[in-house]
């Protein structure tokens, strides 16, 4: 097995010149190669950021278990995964959060070097946004439970087998979003809203050949929910 790891840990401070940056700036890149990982990133606090778009953290092999937790500040998280079996859990307490991972983007096909996967992205407060685009065969799930939340799940694989996707929130901003589309079949589809307040506007697409369970929950506030389903 080839595995390369590469981490690199930034901390600015200027030997007590400028004591302030050190309280301010971590930053992790992380380009791991190979399966049967373990990956487990936490930062406390205050600049918080792991991958961007320019300094992509991207985990490619199978049977990887990614945890990554920040605490508090800044935030923003972006993870590309690629590869099988793997299990991808974000954790953010705090901030202005941030949180995309993409599974198989980039990959060959329609996500297809991203299957059989698990994806979580928490949130519990402050500016959140969370995003996951899943690969074929993969689940997953986002929970948000304060401030101006914006989940969105999107799927776009063919067949969307064994397929499900869960939003969770409490209360403040929400906009949530699933949007499901290739053949699914023979248990593909699947759905799940759960909302209890703030601002809403829930939106559920998923369409065609047949299998398709959308499950929308919602408590109160300014309500404004679209389920569309196929076929």
């Amino acid at each position: 097995m080839k595995k390369n790891i590469f981490s690199l840990l930034m901390a600015m401070a200027f030997f007590g010149s400028i004591p302030a940056l050190a309280q301010t700036a971590n930053s992790v890149y992380i380009d791991q190669i190979g399966s049967n990982s373990t990956i487990d990133v936490t930062q406390q606090g205050s600049n918080n950021i792991v991958g961007t778009n320019t300094s992509r953290t991207i985990l490619w092999g199978s049977n990887q278990s990614v945890t990554i937790s920040q605490v508090g500040s800044s935030n923003i998280a972006a993870l590309n995964v690629q590869g099988a079996n793997s299990v991808v859990n974000t954790i953010v307490e705090g901030s202005l959060n941030t949180v995309t991972i993409g599974c198989g983007t980039g990959g060959s096909g329609n996500n297809a070097s991203c299957t059989d996967s698990s994806i979580t992205a928490n949130a519990t407060g402050d500016s959140n946004t969370l995003s996951i685009t899943t690969g074929s065969k993969s689940t997953a799930s986002i929970t948000a439970t304060g401030d101006n939340n914006t989940a969105t799940i999107n799927t776009n694989t063919s067949p969307l087998v064994g397929n499900t996707a869960t939003i969770s929130a409490v209360g403040d901003g929400n906009t949530l979003s699933i949007s499901q589309t290739g053949t699914a079949g023979v248990n593909g589809h699947s759905g799940t809203i759960d909302v209890t307040g703030s601002s809403n506007l829930v939106a559920v697409t998923q369409t065609g050949t047949i299998d398709t369970t959308v499950n929308v929950k919602s408590v109160g506030s300014n309500n404004n929910i679209t389920v569309t389903t196929g076929n």
